[in-house]
């Protein structure tokens, strides 16, 4: 009687165990949670420092436009391993029609958070942000309301300065920034400097303290820059800064030009060695070398490797030998 009485329960946890649903892993986001700012170093929510890896898209013409699809993510997630994508935004493709490009930012956003990922929401002014602060404010507080309470969210306030002097550019943070804390107290923000983000070691002498979670951007591209900015770079990080390389390129800094792998690996050797994150640009269908993708490349994906160019190959391997495992 006990016997069979066992096997009874036995029987019916069994039969609970196929009943139930299964269990999804953890993803990226799960494990890592909210990112912010320790010493000089981006830390999850363990206190353990991250590193992102991933893709910008491309906001300037529709070659790049066509990948702000939720199929184009997810391949880029599942497949590239992506971990960060960059969500570029013109400033004034914003003040043409602020609809369509927060429309653009939430089919991102919710792809990158369905997938389990990180977004970077950038305002991708060149010069003269700083004069046009109210839209820069208006686009972050939507943004912010929208996603605050979400830990997918990273912002991006100024995409490249060019030569305005470090005052002025801290001045535009210090007028950014606020409206954003004020929706979304805790995320992490990362904020430009001069000379399309180069001068991060000048910026460290003058850093910005109105909220904590501040990193800075340091943008290069391989066949251009070489040690002379990664030692900026270093400088800066001995200062106290916290960096994220959310814009870099193997080539020439127009786009064009030859690809430089050699200077690449050396930028990626750095990059894991100070345990910083970046996001290659770009998620484009260009003739440019640093395009990604071929002409006529599918818009939503998959991409096999006839529909990639050499930087598009190159930086697609790299991305997944960081994130193997990656869900």
């Amino acid at each position: 009687m006990l016997n069979n009485l066992h096997k009874l329960v036995m029987l019916g946890t069994a039969s609970l165990w196929l009943l139930s649903p299964a269990v999804a892993a953890p993803t990226f986001v799960d494990r890592h949670g909210h990112l912010h700012v320790q010493g000089n170093q981006i830390v999850d929510q363990s206190g353990q420092p991250v590193s992102l890896h991933g893709m910008s898209l491309y906001c300037w013409a529709p070659q790049g436009a066509q990948y702000y699809n939720a199929s184009a993510i997810q391949h880029l997630a599942q497949d590239w391993k992506c971990t960060v994508i960059r969500i570029a935004i013109l400033p004034r493709a914003y003040q043409r029609n602020p609809t369509n490009e927060i429309n653009r930012v939430h089919t991102v956003m919710d792809a990158c958070i369905a997938n389990g990922i990180y977004a970077i929401v950038d305002w991708h002014s060149m010069g003269g942000a700083q004069n046009h602060i109210p839209s820069a404010q208006a686009f972050f507080t939507t943004v912010a309301t929208a996603y605050g309470h979400t830990p997918n969210i990273i912002y991006e306030t100024w995409n490249e300065p060019e030569h305005e002097p470090w005052p002025v550019i801290k001045a535009y943070h210090e007028a950014v920034i606020p409206v954003i804390r004020a929706q979304d107290p805790a995320n992490l923000i990362i904020c430009g400097s001069r000379e399309w983000d180069q001068q991060v070691a000048e910026a460290s002498l003058n850093p910005l303290t109105l909220s904590t979670n501040l990193a800075y951007s340091l943008h290069f591209y391989a066949t251009t820059h070489r040690q002379w900015l990664r030692d900026r770079g270093s400088a800066a990080r001995k200062n106290g800064l916290a960096l994220f390389v959310t814009e870099y390129g193997t080539t020439e800094a127009t786009g064009g030009g030859v690809l430089d792998a050699a200077e690449t690996q050396l930028w990626w050797h750095w990059l894991a060695t100070n345990q910083l994150s970046c996001c290659n640009w770009s998620m484009a269908a260009l003739g440019e070398t640093s395009a990604a993708l071929q002409p006529g490349a599918n818009p939503t994906g998959p991409w096999p490797d006839d529909q990639l160019k050499p930087s598009g190959r190159l930086v697609r391997d790299y991305i997944i030998r960081q994130h193997p495992a990656t869900p």
